[in-house]
């Protein structure tokens, strides 16, 4: 699953950011990312399998305890 993370400015002090919705293939990730890039948005692909990056290990430790 992947989904195209879209950032613009809209005059205010901060950028805003929109994460689109999740699209079963990169192919249709990429094919909206270039239409959004054709019209002067800043994007990026996010993928699913790599959205969480952190240690779970604690997860995991209290998923343990509680058994």
């Amino acid at each position: 699953m992947f989904r195209v993370i879209t950032t613009y400015r809209t005059g205010g002090p901060y950028p805003v950011v929109e994460k689109g919705p999740w699209h079963p293939d990169r192919q249709n990730a990429e094919t909206w990312a270039d239409r959004l890039r054709t019209l002067g948005y800043v994007v990026r692909i996010e993928s699913q399998f790599n959205a969480v990056s952190e240690d779970n290990s604690a997860l995991a430790d209290a998923l343990a305890s509680m058994a």
